[in-house]
C-alpha cells in the first residue's frame, strides 16, 4: 500500500513540475495569514501545525510541523500552532514596516471560534480547563491589544492551511494547491 501512494505522489509531482508560483498583492501594507492546527495526529499524540502568509494572492511563506509539546484539546492547538507561527508573521510585518509602508493590522485568519475568544481576551476568557494553558501562549493577545494584529474567522472550507496540518484530496486539495499558487488549474 505505501509503495502504490509513494508512486501516486511521484506521478502527480512528475505531472505538475511546470506548475509556478505566481504572487500578487491587493495590499502591501496588511499581511494575510491562515494558520490552523490539528490535534494529537502524530503517534506520541503531538499536534500538527501549518501556515501560510500572503500579501493578497500566492504564499509567500508556508510552514507545516510537528508541534513540540502534547495539548489538551483542539483549541489548545490552534492556539499553540498560532503562537508558533507568529514569528514568521511578526517577522514580515516588521520587515516592511523597516522598508518604510505604513502598515495595516495584519489579519490572522483562525478556524476555531474558542481560539479566537482565547487570542482576543488572553487569560481573561480562561477557564478551569484553560488555566493550564502556559503564557507565552498568550503573546498572540499582546500583539492584538497593539494592534498590529486582528485575528476573524475563517470557515474549516476555506482554510488555506489546512493542507499543511492534513492529507486532502479531490476539490480540496485542488483548492488548496490552487490558492497557494495563486493559479487556477484543473485536476
Amino acid at each position: 500500500q505505501d509503495w502504490i501512494k509513494l508512486s501516486r505522489a511521484l506521478r502527480y509531482l512528475m505531472n505538475s513540475k511546470d506548475l509556478l508560483l505566481t504572487i500578487q498583492t491587493d495590499d502591501i501594507t496588511k499581511i494575510h495569514c491562515h494558520v490552523d492546527a490539528a490535534h494529537m495526529l502524530h503517534h506520541d499524540l503531538k499536534g500538527h501545525m501549518g501556515g501560510r502568509l500572503s500579501l493578497g494572492k500566492g504564499a509567500l511563506c508556508v510552514k507545516s510541523k510537528k508541534l513540540k509539546l502534547n495539548t489538551l484539546s483542539s483549541c489548545e492547538s490552534e492556539l499553540v500552532g498560532a503562537s508558533e507561527y507568529l514569528k514568521q508573521l511578526t517577522w514580515a510585518y516588521y520587515f516592511l514596516r523597516a522598508q518604510g509602508f505604513p502598515m495595516s493590522p495584519s489579519v490572522l485568519y483562525q478556524d476555531n471560534q474558542s481560539t479566537i475568544k482565547l487570542i482576543n481576551n488572553g487569560r481573561r476568557s480562561s477557564s478551569s480547563k484553560t488555566k493550564h494553558i502556559d503564557s507565552r501562549f498568550f503573546f498572540i493577545h499582546d500583539k492584538v491589544k497593539s494592534g498590529e494584529i486582528e485575528v476573524r474567522y475563517c470557515d474549516t472550507e476555506r482554510m488555506l492551511a489546512d493542507g499543511f496540518t492534513k492529507p486532502l484530496q479531490g476539490k480540496k486539495f485542488v483548492y488548496f494547491r490552487n490558492e497557494t499558487l495563486n493559479m487556477n488549474v484543473e485536476f
